[in-house]
């Protein structure tokens, strides 16, 4: 499934310099398809491909909670224009 995180940044120096670290290792079943910044650093929405909501959301808090508040939502993908294929349902049942 498709998943969209929220990023609203306390510290955005210490939440981008973490988030580089932690996407260089993702979990089994996890895709980064894009991390779209503000200009000023402080928001920030990523698009992913995962197993769940809740997974992205306990990854991404986990990594970066500490500087920054994260929400996440499934992406509904019928109502979508321009979105990545999603390859999830062959990966996990391969």
């Amino acid at each position: 499934m498709l998943v969209i995180a929220n990023h609203d940044i306390h510290d955005p120096e210490k939440f981008w310099a973490l988030a580089q670290t932690v996407t260089a290792a993702l979990p089994l079943g996890f895709k980064l398809h894009s991390v779209m910044p503000s200009m000023d650093m402080k928001t920030g929405t990523c698009l992913w491909e995962a197993p769940s909501v809740m997974d992205v959301q306990k990854f991404i808090d986990e990594g970066t909670g500490s500087f920054s508040n994260n929400s996440c939502f499934q992406v509904n993908e019928a109502a979508s224009i321009g979105l990545p294929k999603v390859e999830m349902e062959a990966a996990v049942h391969n």
